[in-house]
């Protein structure tokens, strides 16, 4: 490819990347929003115990659906890589072959879970009283689960050819249309039965929408049993299979805390630590979207460029890693260092370990997620093996540290696990760093000094931010402690931007920092 042929690909992908990061942050801080209100208003309304066979049931589907994931990355690099090749007929091979795959492997999937539904209950450790609600929540949420995955291609498709904002923004009326049914069905009355209620009304809206869009926007979209062929078979299961092992992985590490409490221990314990760990997953969703983007974009440099496109692809995972990390760094050391005062104001009642479990997993969180922009990229260069650098690690960590949980108190307890699956984290995240480096040719030193040490600078600002929060807590209502942490967030957001700014921004990137702010400010007051 000449160089202006290069230029005009790099330039193509640099406009669509931004585009869909942008869209897919405003998507995500929306969500941050919306999923803010749910848990203290659902927990008012029903035991901890109701609230932890929810989270489970989440966890359980997610396990259920491995079989079908590895499908949903293979389509997303392939269209991207196709789109960019000009091959639109294998894009259809591929995508009509996958259907024709998860399709009938779902309906399995599903039959095996109703037929062995005694011995999950019994897994999951559900309380007589809660048995019959389980058996219709667990089923309906397995069924629902299911078909946004065999029906994912469409939104697939339209991430492959870069059109991330328009899935982000069919993402948003559904979720908002879900935040207004829990509402409504759960004050109603219809308890763990409402949630399940609404994920069907908006699991169906987000899989329309999707297929509408799809074929709306992509000309040479045809999905029929006649595309299928042994050569897109042979593409799923090449590259599917790599990733559908690392998906397995990637579930399982993400909630093998509660996953092992439900049995260990019991369904409050799972409760207990969906309560430490949802707003660090919540604020996760917004720097995530940094990686997300990153997978499409890395696949359509290579399929546009080839070779000459290898220093802009490590250019590019420095730069994501590096305002991913800050992004992340900004909400995860603000939930650290005032676990305690926020859910107090937030649930209105405290649960004993969950500020604790609150600042590992925040902490956790941040290193976590820095590992998504080198998987991402390295899946969209066709090397998903490398993320087995991450996964092996953390799974031999966890056999280590989940053990020695259970030697300080001679006990099982949900505080203990999480600690022990924080530590094994931090363990594997910093062992990945260093592969993803010499994969993407990114110098160690380089790595550390403009993304892990400039993720550390919002860590002091919110520890002394938070003295006042903490000083309060207990003397003052709830209201006005949410006050508090209000304040105390503009205060914190203003120092930390100055902060970095002053002593983590380089030369170019003030002058970039301060190019977009009068150009806000322009668009606000024109004269």
């Amino acid at each position: 490819m000449s160089a202006n042929g290069a230029n005009e690909t790099a330039a193509t992908v640099r406009n669509a990347l931004s585009q869909n990061i942008v869209t897919d942050i405003a998507a995500r801080v929306g969500y941050l929003v919306s999923r803010f209100f749910i848990p203290p208003f659902i927990l008012a309304r029903m035991s901890l115990e109701a609230y932890g066979l929810w989270s489970t049931a989440f966890i359980l589907v997610s396990y259920i659906g491995i079989s079908t994931l590895g499908i949903s990355n293979v389509n997303i690099k392939y269209v991207a890589e196709y789109a960019a090749k000009r091959e639109p007929r294998k894009a259809n091979e591929l995508l009509s072959t996958g259907l024709m795959i998860t399709l009938p492997l779902c309906l399995l999937v599903f039959g095996l879970t109703w037929l062995f539904w005694t011995q999950l209950v019994v897994w999951l450790n559900v309380s007589p009283e809660l048995r019959d609600d389980a058996r219709v929540v667990v089923l309906a949420v397995v069924a629902i689960f299911l078909s946004s995955i065999a029906f994912s291609l469409f939104r697939d498709a339209l991430v492959g050819i870069q059109a991330g904002a328009v899935t982000q923004k069919i993402w948003v009326a559904a979720y908002v249309l879900e935040t207004i049914l829990i509402f409504t069905l759960v004050g109603m009355g219809r308890g763990v039965r409402g949630l399940a209620e609404a994920f069907l009304l908006r699991t169906l809206l987000e899989i329309s929408l999707s297929a509408i869009f799809a074929f709306r926007h992509i000309r040479w979209l045809r999905i029929s049993w006649r595309y299928c062929t042994r050569e897109a078979v042979s593409t799923l299961f090449g590259f599917g299979a790599v990733v559908q092992v690392t998906s397995l992985f990637a579930i399982v590490l993400s909630s093998i805390e509660r996953a092992i409490a439900a049995p260990l221990v019991g369904l409050e314990a799972s409760g207990l630590l969906d309560i430490g760990k949802k707003l660090p997953g919540m604020a996760a969703s917004i720097p995530s979207a940094f990686a997300s983007s990153l997978l499409p974009a890395a696949s359509y440099l290579q399929g546009g460029t080839g070779e000459e496109g290898q220093a802009a692809i490590a250019k590019l995972y420095l730069k994501g890693a590096r305002y991913m990390n800050l992004s992340t760094a900004y909400f995860c050391a603000f939930l650290a260092c005032l676990p305690l005062p926020l859910l107090s104001a937030w649930l209105g009642r405290s649960f004993p370990g969950a500020a604790l479990l609150m600042t590992v997993f925040s902490v956790a969180t941040q290193f976590h997620l820095l590992t998504g922009p080198g998987t991402s990229m390295l899946k969209g260069l066709g090397q998903p093996k490398k993320e087995f650098h991450y996964c092996i690690p953390n799974a031999v960590a966890l056999l280590i540290a989940v053990p020695l949980s259970w030697l300080p108190t001679r006990s099982w307890n949900a505080t203990s696990l999480g600690v022990a699956v924080a530590c094994a984290t931090l363990v594997s995240a910093f062992w990945f760093y260093w592969h993803a480096d010499r994969a993407l040719f990114v110098p160690h030193s380089a790595f550390l000094k403009r993304v892990l040490l400039a993720g550390m600078a919002p860590y002091p600002v919110a520890a002394l931010c938070s003295l006042p929060a903490w000083w309060l807590l207990g003397s003052v209502s709830r209201w006005v402690l949410f006050g508090v942490i209000g304040v105390t967030g503009l205060v914190y957001s203003a120092l930390t931007v100055l902060v970095v700014y002053r002593f983590v921004f380089d030369e170019g990137e003030r002058l970039w920092f301060v190019a977009v702010i009068r150009s806000r400010l322009g668009r606000l007051a024109p004269g």
